[in-house]
């Protein structure tokens, strides 16, 4: 089947705003995306569609920092991220799209609002709080793409410094979109007509998000610059929370 021209553009807009952001705060693209795809498709597509994006963008962005790599942090993360996403993928399938639009819509208004204050980190978690927090950005990652914040915050609450959380954290990303590519597959969401097909037309947007955002220097302080996108997050957790209503 031929593209939609104007669903095209959308999607190609979307995903460079998104990786520009990304590549300049290191803010998750996914909560810029999958709020604003959602108006447009069922979350089972986007979903698909931005994990392809996501395990390219982590590939082009992470293997740059890679020495920095916390590998006993993995170690502990990655057995019940795995279970977590299993998790979150049976769920994205199976519960009803209003329910998922509305709690997605409810996490990024939440968020949104989180990120008015500053972030720094002032408690320590111990080591076995991999475990929980492995399991939450799994299931939030196969259920909305959206698992990012928690591994920050899990890492910098270990007292990690900012370079061995970008490396870890993009390593990190690159695994679980790779393992919700797979489990996708499995669920049959990837047979869905056109997802795949978008989300390679849409990969050039991404690139070019991404270097753009690596070689642009604004007058925004990096808080600023969450703040900015904090409204636009608000902004999109309330719309999905109106649209839920009304499914």
């Amino acid at each position: 089947m031929p593209f939609e021209l104007h669903t095209l553009l959308l999607i190609f807009a979307i995903a460079f705003v998104a990786y520009v952001l990304f590549a300049l705060s290191g803010f998750g693209s996914n909560l810029v995306t999958v709020p604003l795809l959602g108006h447009l498709f069922p979350l089972t597509y986007v979903l698909p569609m931005l994990a392809t994006l996501d395990f390219f963008a982590a590939m082009r962005i992470g293997f740059q920092s890679r020495g920095h790599l916390l590998k006993r942090e993995l170690l502990w993360l990655l057995p019940s991220l795995g279970l977590g996403i299993v998790a979150g993928t049976t769920l994205l399938v199976n519960l009803p799209p209003a329910i998922t639009l509305g709690t997605l819509g409810s996490a990024i208004l939440a968020y949104g609002l989180y990120s008015f204050k500053d972030r720094r980190i002032a408690f320590r978690l111990p080591q076995w709080s991999a475990l929980p927090c492995g399991i939450a950005g799994g299931v939030l990652s196969a259920l909305f793409g959206t698992g990012g914040p928690v591994y920050v915050t899990y890492l910098a609450a270990r007292g990690h410094d900012p370079r061995e959380i970008r490396s870890t954290i993009t390593v990190l990303l690159t695994l679980t979109a790779f393992t919700r590519i797979g489990l996708y597959l499995a669920y049959g969401l990837y047979a869905q007509e056109n997802v795949l097909w978008y989300a390679i037309a849409a990969a050039p947007a991404m690139l070019a998000g991404v270097w753009l955002g690596h070689h642009l220097h604004l007058n925004l302080s990096k808080q600023r610059l969450i703040q900015c996108m904090a409204v636009l997050l608000i902004a999109s957790g309330v719309s999905l929370l109106v649209r839920a209503s009304a499914l």
